[in-house]
């Protein structure tokens, strides 16, 4: 029994695969994008010496330290003036957070890429077989 095919000729297991990979890759990279966008935002606010009291501060700060989290204490945070910090730990955080997604991005398609091969290998032995039989 053959699997079914699509208009093109390629079968569902393979647009299946393909499209689970590309869900997933969307989901870390929205991921990575959220996590840059509030890491770069409290790294300008504090750059600046916003007020933290202030609530979109507050807000910006509690979402940026939760993605700092694994990075941070790895480079203390310069005082650069009266009320102004520099963090290298957030710089390096994005950095290592878009390294970490094209890693993964590039596993996705080797992967799928893999399964892909096999499974139009597969499909070219089982014709094959049929053909055989009839």
């Amino acid at each position: 029994m053959a699997k079914s095919k699509n208009d093109t000729g390629v079968s569902d297991t393979v647009l299946l695969f393909s499209k689970m990979a590309r869900v997933v890759t969307y989901i870390i990279y929205s991921f990575t994008v959220i996590a840059s966008v509030f890491l770069s935002l409290g790294f300008v606010l504090l750059l600046f010496g916003a007020n933290p009291e202030v609530p979109f501060t507050e807000f910006v700060y509690k979402v940026a330290a939760e993605f700092l989290q694994p990075f941070r204490g790895i480079f203390p945070p310069k005082q650069i003036s009266e009320t102004g910090y520099f963090s290298a730990s957030a710089l390096f955080a994005i950095v290592i957070y878009f390294l970490v997604a094209m890693s993964l991005h590039a596993l996705i398609v080797y992967i799928t890429s893999k399964i892909v091969e096999h499974e139009t290998a597969l499909e070219a032995q089982i014709e094959k077989v049929e053909r055989k039989i009839q």
